[in-house]
């Protein structure tokens, strides 16, 4: 069994990478767990400036042929029996070095493909995944944001995951806020 942590948390100090850690912490994982931690990692936006990155990736994507660099984290994320994703909530959104990642992970022929009706078949091994999130305002509808609910509809959609979950701590900011109850809180829920 391997846990693949990506840790999307890109300041010091971080709320949501704390608030992660003590869901590993607390879950015991009994596997191999692998922490990329994109904050250390050269991910951008598939563009066409410079040496055209979207040339290369979907001349990969046409050929079958995931050698190229840009396709090593769908790669890794393909074989990850589990996933936690650590990212805080920033305007509604994920951070947009997680949406760049997610870009990259999205591969057609790697983590999913198309078939003959137009549906979309998973080609992942992931039996869940756990997605953390804090916000230091008031708690949103999870089903209107931009956050869990962009990743929710990417493993269920692309990955077919059969678990899908969402650890969330709210109000952090708030004047006298309890910060570590908060976060307890939320992994009881």
């Amino acid at each position: 069994m391997s846990l693949l942590f990506v840790n999307a948390c890109l300041r010091e100090g971080s709320q949501t990478e704390r608030l992660a850690r003590m869901w590993l912490d607390r879950r015991a994982y009994d596997g191999e767990v692998s922490e990329l931690s994109l904050s250390k990692l050269d991910v951008d936006p598939l563009d066409a400036v410079g040496p055209s990155p979207v040339a290369a990736y979907s001349a990969g994507v046409a050929a079958g042929d995931f050698g190229h660099p840009l396709f090593s984290y769908a790669l890794e994320f393909a074989q990850a029996d589990e996933v936690l994703i650590a990212a805080p909530m920033w305007n509604y959104s994920v951070p947009a070095k997680l949406h760049a990642y997610l870009e990259l992970v999205c591969s057609q022929g790697v983590t999913f493909d198309v078939d003959e009706t137009g549906a979309y078949v998973s080609l992942c091994h992931i039996k869940a995944l756990t997605f953390v999130t804090t916000a230091g305002g008031a708690a949103v509808d999870p089903l209107d944001d931009h956050c869990f609910g962009y990743v929710r509809t990417l493993a269920r959609q692309f990955w077919h995951v059969p678990q899908v979950d969402c650890v969330a701590a709210w109000g952090l900011s708030a004047p006298g806020a309890d910060v570590g109850a908060l976060l307890a809180q939320a992994l009881e829920r």
